[in-house]
């Protein structure tokens, strides 16, 4: 791969990185809020699985002591860039500086398993919508 399409490549995996980031600390503070509001959306089923999921992914890691696999990927691609920090476009430096803190992941662990709790709790607290019965047709 050539440097320039990995870097583009690394910038993007960034992004979607803050996406998902921004996902999971949002999705709480939304059900709640949601739910005091009657928004239908934040009982969707699928957009809460998903959410719990991510968040049961981000506290699994943090619980191994490992970083996200989506930071090692990007780190990759920015080697295979011949890239070596954080500083060379405006996704990469701006992105990067909102994404990644210079904490030891023993700091952020607690934070990381207590949002999944929360986010865990939520699922009771403010339960999704059941899906509807399949109807049968004959």
């Amino acid at each position: 791969m050539d440097p320039a399409t990995a870097s583009r490549l690394a910038d993007a995996l960034l992004g979607l990185h803050a996406g998902i980031v921004a996902f999971n600390v949002a999705m709480p503070p939304a059900i709640l809020l949601g739910a005091w509001r009657g928004w239908a959306w934040v009982r969707h089923r699928g957009l809460r699985a998903l959410h719990l999921v991510s968040m049961a992914v981000v506290a699994a890691q943090a619980l191994l002591g490992e970083l996200c696999f989506l930071t090692h990927w990007e780190s990759a691609l920015r080697r295979l860039a011949g890239e070596a920090g954080y500083g060379a476009g405006f996704v990469e430096a701006w992105l990067g500086r909102l994404l990644y803190v210079e904490v030891p992941l023993a700091a952020l662990l607690p934070l990381y398993v207590g949002w999944a709790l929360l986010s865990l709790g939520l699922w009771w607290w403010v339960p999704p919508a059941r899906a509807p019965a399949q109807s049968v047709k004959r």
